[in-house]
């Protein structure tokens, strides 16, 4: 079974539109059927995540940006633009995959959080 997301309809007709492509070249690009691409743009059909990242390829942007959870449309973040905490979740994602991030504890977290409070502004008492 293939999973359907929901895609940013405007960023993807923004995204083809600043190529200068039409709809039959960006499914062609993406070696997709000429309605397709008609389709995800008119809300008749979602795309499937495999699409979603044939998609952010093609168009050379995230897939979290297509997806609408991020504002940034660049692809890869260096480690230099993570603070601690995000390195640290992102290494054990990286390590242990989604169980090992659901399995931190209250604990390995707390050591963060003088520096969460410092992003956020708020204390965690």
């Amino acid at each position: 079974m293939k999973t359907r997301i929901g895609i940013r309809i405007d960023r993807l007709i923004k995204l083809r539109e600043e190529r200068g492509w039409s709809q039959r070249e960006l499914a062609r690009r993406c070696d997709l059927s000429d309605s397709m691409v008609q389709k995800y743009e008119t809300a008749a059909s979602d795309p499937t995540s495999y699409t979603i990242i044939l998609l952010a390829g093609t168009l050379d942007v995230s897939t979290d940006y297509l997806l609408g959870v991020t504002d940034d449309p660049r692809r890869n973040v260096s480690d230099g633009a993570l603070d601690q905490v995000e390195r640290f979740l992102v290494e054990t994602y990286r390590h242990k995959g989604w169980s090992g991030i659901a399995h931190l504890g209250v604990e390995e977290l707390s050591k963060f959080a003088p520096d969460a409070q410092r992003r956020t502004g708020k204390r965690s008492d």
